[in-house]
């Protein structure tokens, strides 16, 4: 059994077969343009360029199954750093984040800054607090890492428990969201013969899709498909140089969309189509996924947040990030303790790269809507305004003698934002379904972070952490899928409830996370005095705290907001777990010593220690 001392192997083929897989789907599009040119229906293009990739996923999946019990649940340890930070910046800034972020900036302006700053801020916090820590713990799950530090199976099976809930929500989202970018691009149901809602039809399609990329090979295969789908995800900068060449004469947009920013100014001030600018509370400013008029500045700062609001939205986001469960098993999939630190380097890069394209998209996007659509007749209008009227992404007057001036005679989708640009700039139909494959993509690689997560604290901190100790691996794997299956079965029953908004969910999850498990992971690195009593007493306390601050702030009782609970929760959490440690239940000995060793960046990591020890039939707690 592998005692962790030296590094594990690297495939020294991932970065030819990466490039392969890059050629693949840059000469997938190249045909379609030139297909499409020749004639090929509009359709064909956008099913084509949705399904291809989708279909990669799935044999990249099967291509990396394993029956190894490390391979399932950490990768082997053999994921390389830029391939780590590739996998993880594809499951933070999931395709929730990427159109919803897109979609919020086009309503409230810069304000929609807080959502990627906030998630760019967690991957830092994690770099900065726990990345060489939990590395050499080594744990396969967050809840594992909890019975690593205190040898007690309480914290792990209540964190566990808990561990459902910001992933399921998570899940639930990105599903939400699949099923109405599919339902856009592919045939309805009925023409297939099916007899079923087109929402269920398609969140169906999306779940199958993420079952089928993880099902085999747990965190392994989701390690491999989530880099190939960051590949696709670049495809969103495709129609965004594009635009940006055509308006400024440079591939640059994050440097050069200030120009962008002059123009939206100028035609809020000439057309007057801006009516609201007082800031309000968070889940109010917010847009919500139902078509709305633009009704705020772009460029003035805090014209929709309040700068407390503004602030505790980027934390909230932050400690939801950085200690989220699907993320935190990440840490453990690199080879060595240092290439944990370089890994999160390469993170916070990408993530900054993120955070500088996403205002860019938004703003040219906007641009090009107010010059051609506010204040045009009906009449007068483009024939790309038209054409997203006829796809469903935007809302005209239903007279021509209407202008888009008028109060709520425009009105656009947030999520469908994202799609706005490739038609108004009157590109190929390809880019289109480019920016469409590249949300797909980052919605998978997000939601099948959260179904691994979930089915690893099922089958290893439940099943086996708690009922059955000799479990072989060939049984955990099964109760992993078993709940894979569970887990989809429920959450498809979820998302047929009516008004689903996913980038709200996504950020009440990352609230509950952050109330739930911040404060108890920071204060087990960091103090050697949290007892195993006081760990599980914050996370009860911060999770009972937030999710009473969610549901209060829907209502905005006693000036709580539900995407800010956080605020409440994660102080809720320090307190519980200190008093409790100190004034009730002190850390023993075996715990101290568990923070000591995680100080040591060399040396078998403590889950090897426990594999060890367990193959001796010694306890890692003597009785």
């Amino acid at each position: 059994m592998s005692l962790n001392y030296s590094s594990p192997v690297v495939n020294p083929r991932l970065g030819s077969s990466f490039a392969i897989f890059a050629s693949t789907y840059i000469s997938l599009v190249i045909i379609l343009v030139i297909l499409e040119q020749l004639g090929l229906p509009a359709s064909t293009v956008d099913r084509l360029i949705v399904v291809a990739p989708a279909c990669f996923y799935i044999a990249i999946g099967f291509m990396a199954r394993t029956s190894v019990l490390e391979d399932f649940y950490i990768s082997g340890q053999r994921v390389p750093p830029l391939y780590n930070a590739l996998a993880l910046c594809a499951t933070v800034f999931g395709g929730t984040i990427l159109l919803g972020t897109i979609g919020t900036f086009f309503f409230i302006g810069i304000d929609a800054l807080a959502i990627p700053l906030g998630c760019l801020v967690g991957l830092v916090l994690t770099a900065v607090l726990y990345v060489p820590y939990l590395r050499k713990a080594g744990a396969y799950t967050l809840p594992g890492f909890f019975y690593l530090r205190f040898g007690r199976n309480l914290p792990r099976a209540v964190a566990a428990v808990l561990t459902i809930v910001p992933c399921g929500a998570i899940l639930l989202a990105e599903i939400v969201l699949g099923s109405k970018i599919a339902n856009l691009f592919l045939p309805n149901p009925d023409v297939l013969g099916f007899g079923v809602s087109n929402s269920a039809f398609f969140a169906a399609v999306v779940f199958g899709s993420v079952f089928l990329t993880v099902c085999l090979g747990g965190m392994r295969s989701a390690t491999w498909v989530q880099c190939a789908q960051f590949i696709v995800v670049l495809g969103l900068l495709g129609p965004l140089f594009a635009v940006s060449i055509m308006r400024t004469n440079l591939p640059l947009p994050q440097l050069t969309y200030g120009s962008q920013l002059e123009q939206i100014k100028s035609y809020e001030q000439s057309k007057g189509f801006v009516t609201k600018t007082q800031p309000s509370r968070p889940s109010l400013s917010i847009p919500k996924a139902s078509s709305q008029p633009i009704e705020r500045p772009v460029e003035r700062p805090f014209s929709a947040l309040q700068p407390i609001d503004f602030v505790l939205l980027v934390l909230c986001i932050a400690l939801g990030v950085a200690s989220h469960p699907s993320f935190i098993p990440r840490l453990s999939t690199t080879p060595t303790v240092p290439g944990s630190r370089r890994f999160f380097g390469w993170a916070a890069a990408i993530g900054a790269f993120i955070v500088l394209t996403l205002p860019a998209y938004a703003l040219f996007t906007k641009g090009m809507v107010v010059e051609g659509l506010i204040g045009v007749p009906a009449a007068d209008i483009p024939n790309w305004g038209k054409m997203l009227q006829q796809f469903g992404v935007i809302k005209l007057p239903a007279s021509q003698f209407e202008t888009l001036n008028a109060p709520a005679a425009a009105t656009f989708q947030r999520d469908f934002v994202a799609f706005i640009l490739p038609v108004a700039g009157r590109l190929p139909r390809v880019f289109l379904g480019l920016a469409a494959a590249s949300a797909i993509a980052a919605l998978m690689a997000s939601a099948s972070a959260q179904l691994v997560a979930i089915a690893n604290s099922v089958s290893d901190d439940l099943y086996y952490g708690s009922f059955n100790r000799s479990a072989s691996p060939a049984r955990r794997f099964l109760v992993g899928r078993v709940s894979m299956l569970i887990t989809g079965a429920a959450i498809l029953s979820l998302a047929q409830a009516p008004d689903l908004d996913p980038l709200r969910l996504v950020l009440m999850a990352f609230s509950i996370s952050a109330g739930t498990f911040f404060a108890v992971l920071t204060l087990s690195v960091w103090w050697r005095g949290l007892s195993a009593a006081g760990a599980t007493a914050g996370m009860v306390a911060g999770f009972a705290v937030t999710l009473i601050c969610v549901d209060a702030g829907q209502s905005g009782f006693l000036g709580i907001d539900s995407l800010i609970a956080a605020s409440l929760g994660v102080p809720a959490s320090f307190i519980a777990a200190i008093c409790v440690s100190i004034g009730f239940a002190r850390a023993d000995d075996l715990a101290k010593e568990a923070v000591d060793e995680l100080r040591l960046p060399v040396g078998e990591t403590l889950q090897a220690r426990m594999l060890r020890l367990s193959s001796r039939g010694k306890p890692l707690r003597p009785a």
